[in-house]
Formats: structure tokens, C-alpha cells, sequence
């Protein structure tokens, strides 16, 4: 399951991003400032920082830049920044994840195998792919995605990450595994409209798939 060195992968991945992004915006400051005809003590005096600071953040070395920071310098000369989070790469899970995930994994048998955070194909015209499903069962030529939720809180934007996937990685079958609990089956029950193109698979039959070496259809199953 998810351990130490998959979160070391992913700390080190966002680091690399953060170090990326700040000599990005260094860029964008420093071209904007120089347009604009203001010095990096001028525009410190602006937004309440030293010219010192403002030349760190222009090379890209200002590793304490806050956001409140990278904001008024960008609406001082005429920008705007944008923040967002998307899903992207392994998440961060709990116990309960990882037995609920290990509890469909453990029957697998030849000639299916399975592996853990399968990251996305990469494509050359994209920026690097960071997303990957959960588990991947491969065997026989074919391949089932597998994403494991917890608490499906918001059902349409999951369907859409959902969707992005499955259009991005054409897998033969996609299994979705949601928790049950007494929470999630009352959702599921109220909103008949979530999820509706996954059929309700019996946990049992897929079980039995599986530790039969066969592939599961497509499908929702409550683990």
C-alpha cells in the first residue's frame, strides 16, 4: 500500500513544483517591473517590502514568499494571481483506505497481478502526468482501474475527475470502490443520479472474479 516512500515522492515532486513556480513568477515580476520603468526599491516601497526582497523574489530565491506577498506585487504591476489545487498524483490515505483497498486486492491470482498508484500514460503534447489510479488489475491483455473512495462528498465533481481519466487512459474496465458505511449507502439511496452509468456490483461476485483470475466488469462496488 501507500507507504514513507510513496509520500517522500510526492513532497519531493511538490517541492520541485514550488521551485519551479516561484522562478516563474521571478520572471513575470522582473518583466512587468521593468516595463513599467519602476525600480525593485520603488516597488518594494509600494507593497511594503525591500528592494532586497523584490530582487530575491525576481531570481526565484525568495523560498518564503507568501501568497499574500506574490498577490499585491502582482496587483501592484497589473497582474492577478491565480491559486487552485486539482487532483493530481497519489493521495494521502488512511488505514481505513488502505484496508478497505487490500481487502478487493488480497484474493488476486494468476494470471492477474496487480500494482499499486499506476500513474496515467504520459502524452507528449501535456505537461507532465502526475495523476494515477489507485490499483491497476492486469492480466490476460487487459487492465481494470480501480479508485477507492472513503466519502464521496461532492458526486458530480468526482464523476467529472473520474471521467477525465477514463478518457486519458483507456482501460478495459474500471472498478469503483465506495466505502460502506451507513453514510455512503444513504447518499447513494437519496441520489439514485450519482454514479448512475456504474452498475452495482455484489461485493461477493467481484471477490469471486478475482480469485478466480478474471477480470470484474465495470461497475460500483460498496467495500
Amino acid at each position: 500500500m501507500s507507504g514513507v516512500g510513496a509520500s517522500d515522492r510526492a513532497l519531493t515532486r511538490g517541492t520541485r513544483r514550488v521551485e519551479r513556480s516561484l522562478r516563474d513568477f521571478g520572471v513575470e515580476v522582473l518583466e512587468a517591473r521593468a516595463g513599467a520603468g519602476v525600480s525593485q526599491r520603488e516597488l518594494g516601497r509600494r507593497v511594503g517590502m525591500s528592494g532586497t526582497k523584490i530582487g530575491r523574489m525576481e531570481a526565484g530565491n525568495l523560498q518564503t514568499l507568501s501568497i499574500r506577498d506574490a498577490a499585491r506585487v502582482a496587483a501592484v504591476l497589473g497582474m492577478e494571481l491565480h491559486v487552485r489545487a486539482y487532483p493530481a498524483g497519489p493521495r494521502l490515505r488512511d488505514a481505513a483506505h488502505a484496508a478497505r483497498l487490500g481487502r478487493l486486492l488480497a484474493p488476486v491470482s494468476p494470471p492477474l497481478s496487480c500494482r499499486l498508484e499506476v500513474a496515467l500514460p504520459q502524452r507528449p503534447d501535456r505537461p507532465p502526468e502526475l495523476r494515477s489510479w489507485d490499483a491497476m488489475l492486469m492480466g490476460g491483455g487487459k487492465r481494470t482501474a480501480v479508485e477507492m473512495e472513503m466519502r464521496p462528498r461532492d458526486g458530480q465533481a468526482f464523476e467529472r475527475r473520474i471521467a477525465a481519466k477514463l478518457r486519458d487512459d483507456a482501460v478495459d474496465s474500471f472498478l469503483l470502490l465506495v466505502a460502506d458505511t451507513r453514510g455512503n449507502r444513504r447518499m447513494l439511496g437519496e441520489r439514485p443520479e450519482l454514479f448512475m452509468d456504474l452498475p452495482r456490483l455484489k461485493t461477493s461476485s467481484v471477490l469471486k472474479l478475482i480469485e478466480a483470475g478474471q477480470h470484474p466488469p465495470t461497475g460500483l462496488v460498496l467495500i
